[in-house]
């Protein structure tokens, strides 16, 4: 079809339409006009030169109006607004937790499929997409506290921003799922990181935190996660290996069930030799 011949139909096809006074948006112009997805905007753009509507463009989106919206400066008497936008306090709140969510699919990723494989580096992948989840938890605390919105409001955007990765969040957090309370429960308390000073250095933080622990000790991977990302893995491994040399903690690899992964545990030596079975098993101190 030549073009003259194809504007011409355009021209036809919208003299017997009637636009609603909100307009269409480009692809239902299309569709009505019927055209090519492709074809739409220009179309709309040709009548638009014709006079036969008016094309108006807001935040990077195109809307055909009736040609009587149209003003003496060009500017439509009224546009129906694109949709309801976050607030941008809401928005900060993403922002911030985006290399949050990142490293969490990050270890998704790499997460082995079949839970008799690695059982090593699946469990340190659940360890760490659990402190994540914490991290997120706390952001989340610290906005409610700050700025006293909704819960539901704050659950609705990390949703709307993070769909596949917070199904894993609220594993973790139940009140963080799709339908939970109206509040956060009460946090719960931590006896592994109580009060220790970041002005220490890594080697006596290290100590601080094993002497908390109390008799049942605590594992590298809290530990690690204690330290968020002020100190690599490595350089952890070569403290504990220091600490370990010089008897200043007791290292021990075990398990605090019955079944599940090994991991290694710290203790202080002032509680004496942990108890554990010939299974692997840590006997837990009441």
């Amino acid at each position: 079809m030549k073009f003259k011949h194809e504007t011409a139909s355009w021209v036809t096809t919208v003299g017997g339409m009637v636009l609603p006074d909100e307009g269409l948006t480009l692809s239902a112009f299309g569709a009505a006009l019927r055209v090519a997805p492709d074809r739409a905007e220009q179309a709309a753009r040709y009548l638009h030169r014709k006079r036969l509507v008016f094309v108006s463009k807001r935040c990077g989106h195109l809307r055909v109006l009736p040609v009587s919206a149209m003003r003496l400066r060009g500017r439509p008497r009224g546009v129906m607004p694109m949709g309801p936008k976050l607030d941008p306090r809401l928005v900060g709140l993403l922002t911030e937790a985006h290399p949050i969510f990142l490293s969490v699919k990050e270890m998704r990723r790499d997460m082995p499929t079949d839970w008799r494989d690695r059982p090593e580096l699946r469990a340190e992948l659940s360890d760490g997409v659990a402190g994540q989840s914490d991290r997120i938890m706390k952001l989340c605390r610290r906005f409610l506290a700050v700025h006293g919105t909704h819960l539901a409001g704050l659950r609705e955007a990390l949703w709307l921003d993070q769909a596949d990765i917070m199904p894993l969040i609220a594993q973790r957090h139940p009140a963080l799922a799709l339908g939970g309370p109206d509040a956060l429960p009460a946090p719960g308390v931590d006896s592994q990181a109580k009060r220790v000073s970041k002005s220490l250095s890594p080697k006596d933080r290290v100590l601080a935190y094993v002497r908390e622990a109390g008799p049942n000790g605590i594992t590298v991977s809290d530990i690690s996660f204690n330290f968020g990302n002020r100190l690599k893995r490595p350089a952890l491994n070569e403290i504990v290996a220091t600490l370990e040399s010089v008897a200043q903690v007791i290292v021990v690899e075990c398990r605090t069930a019955s079944r599940g992964r090994m991991g290694v545990r710290l203790f202080d030596p002032v509680h004496g030799e942990p108890n554990v079975l010939p299974d692997g098993r840590l006997v837990l101190s009441e």
